[in-house]
Order: C-alpha cells, then sequence, then structure tokens
C-alpha cells in the first residue's frame, strides 16, 4: 500500500543545461512527495563521476527532497572547458534552472529551500559562487572551503606546487580520463587567474557571504583537505559574522566520507528540513 501524498519514487531524469554556450550533461531526481519540496543541487569533487558525489542524489531522493547533479564544462560528457570559473556559471546555470517557472510547478519546487551543496573543490566551488552571487541562499560544504584561494597561492609562491597541481589536472585529460582540454591551457589558465585570488578568497569576501546559511561538514581525518587550513578560518570568519546562520559538524572520517555515508546523509537532510 503507498501511504497518502507518497509517490512511488521516481526515475532519475536526464536534461541537458546550456551554460557559456556548452551543453553540460545533468539528471534530476524527482522529489517522492506530493508536496512543494526543497531541491538540492550537487556539486562534484574533482574530477567527479556521471552520477553523484557519493551517491548522495539517490539518498537525498528517498527523503522527499528534489535532487540536480550534473557534470561541470568540460568533465564527463558536457562541452566545454573545465576550470574554476567555468564551474561558478555552470553553479549559477543550475540554479536559474530550478528557479524556472515551468520547473517550479513539474518538480514542486519550493524555492526557499533551494541549497547548493558541494563535496571536496565542489564545497569550495559552491561558496565562492556565493559570494559573487546574492541568489544563493543555502550552502552545504563538504570537506571543502577556501582550497581555490590557498591552491592560487601555493602556486604563486612555489613552481613546484603550481606543476604538481597541474599535473594532477592534466592527468585526468581524455583519452585516459574524463576531463576536456591540454597542459598548455590549464597553465595559462592559471597564469591568468593568479594575480586575481583575491576574488577567489573567501577570508576577504566574508562580508558578501553574511547573510547567507552555511553548514560545514567535515572529517576529523581528512588529511587531503585538513579542515584547520582550508575550514576552521573561514568557519570561523562566517561564524562571527552571523552566529545563528552558520553550523559546523565533524565526523570520525577521511575524505572520503565512505564509513559515514549514512551519518552523512541523515545530517544533510535534517539540516535541508530544518
Amino acid at each position: 500500500m503507498i501511504t497518502q501524498g507518497i509517490r512511488p519514487q521516481p526515475l532519475p531524469l536526464n536534461i541537458d543545461l546550456v551554460s557559456n554556450g556548452n551543453i553540460l550533461k545533468a539528471r534530476v531526481y524527482p522529489a517522492s512527495k506530493a508536496i512543494m519540496s526543497p531541491a538540492v543541487i550537487l556539486l562534484h569533487g574533482f574530477p567527479g563521476n556521471k552520477n553523484s558525489p557519493f551517491g548522495l542524489a539517490e539518498r537525498l531522493q528517498k527523503s522527499g527532497i528534489t535532487i540536480l547533479a550534473f557534470n561541470y564544462q568540460g568533465t564527463f560528457d558536457s562541452e566545454g572547458l573545465f576550470s574554476f570559473d567555468n564551474c561558478q556559471n555552470d553553479i549559477g546555470v543550475a540554479l536559474s534552472f530550478l528557479k524556472q517557472e515551468s520547473n517550479i510547478k513539474r518538480f514542486g519546487i519550493d524555492t526557499s529551500r533551494i541549497v547548493i551543496c558541494g563535496y571536496s573543490l565542489g564545497g569550495a566551488m559552491a561558496l565562492t559562487a556565493a559570494s559573487h552571487n546574492p541568489d544563493i541562499k543555502n550552502i552545504i560544504s563538504i570537506s571543502g572551503g577556501n582550497d581555490q584561494a590557498i591552491y592560487l597561492r601555493k602556486m604563486a609562491l612555489y613552481p613546484a606546487f603550481r606543476a604538481g597541481f597541474e599535473q594532477r589536472i592534466v592527468s585526468t585529460y581524455a583519452p585516459e580520463g574524463p576531463i576536456k582540454g591540454d597542459s598548455m591551457y590549464i597553465h595559462d589558465y592559471f597564469g591568468t587567474i593568479i594575480p586575481e585570488v583575491d576574488r577567489f578568497d573567501l577570508l576577504k569576501n566574508a562580508e558578501k557571504l553574511k547573510e547567507q546559511k552555511v553548514l560545514f561538514l567535515v572529517g576529523w581525518q581528512d588529511n587531503e583537505i585538513p579542515m584547520e587550513e582550508y575550514i576552521i578560518p573561514i568557519y570561523r570568519k562566517l561564524k562571527s559574522q552571523n552566529p545563528e546562520k552558520v553550523y559546523i559538524k565533524a565526523f570520525d572520517t577521511d575524505h572520503t566520507f565512505g564509513n559515514v555515508r549514512e551519518e552523512l546523509t541523515n545530517s544533510i537532510v535534517e539540516w535541508v528540513n530544518n
């Protein structure tokens, strides 16, 4: 028997978003409740996968939340080239899609409860996008913080770090990997944005985030994005600006959250529905 007001869980729908003229491959996982529901835009870490981080889309959909997951420009089957700036534009496009009147009605979206939720680099992207886009009101960052500014400053100071970081990206390029581009493109791109590091720096742009509701989810054993360097400084800065809107929760886990996926999901659901 199906409980009144609850539909069988719908299958995900393949859709195309358009960012900078490039088609982004995306999926919508409609909420199973026949009422206006919150919506979460899930952002991948690097390089991501064709589905969603940690399978969160399927997990969250079961809790009555509509999910939109997509691949950034230049990753997997999405057109274009991968860059920090292109990712920022992609997030705005995804948000605009959920706010279209036809999609509000089609998926039953409560636009006051649209959340941008990113993992690792996606968490940093969510925060950076929000600092430049006041339409982003609710952010969940899973093991992500001031990553972009920290990376760029290290690249400026340490050529070996820059070479290694660029090589990490190049190692994911097609045909061996899922990313489109070449070593010269990414080297030139970083050469352009390193002098512009301040626009990516969350500490310098914290004032622009003082009205946003933010949840940080972190791992005590995360050695890839250590919270002490990447997350705690921006958490404290935002908390000092608006203590009622900024939260943090730590798990006894590493960067993969592999042993706490259920607890992670429950924390997201509880915060989204609060």
